[in-house]
């Protein structure tokens, strides 16, 4: 038994197969259907890189190591659920 793969299909108006069909041909792809699953990929990846990759402009770099290198002091309620967790683990 064979095991087809899912399949992506889209209608288009005639304008836009024809200007997939040109621009397919003139980066050398024949068939449409490669040229959007190609630009597809392409895309998605860089919205998957986007959305998990940080990048910080140089200031903003700068400020987030300073920020780490000196942390904040610990409020009361930080101190005081510090001092029960202590209180119960001994």
């Amino acid at each position: 038994m064979t095991v087809s793969s899912p399949r992506i299909t889209a209608r288009v108006s005639a304008e836009t197969q024809e200007l997939l069909s040109k621009a397919a041909a003139l980066i050398g792809i024949s068939s449409i259907n490669s040229f959007v699953l190609n630009a597809a990929i392409e895309k998605a990846k860089k919205i998957m890189q986007d959305e998990e990759v940080l990048s910080l402009s140089k200031e903003d770099a700068q400020l987030f190591i300073e920020s780490l290198d000196r942390p904040a002091e610990p409020n009361k309620r930080l101190n005081q659920a510090f001092k029960a967790y202590e209180s119960k683990s001994n």
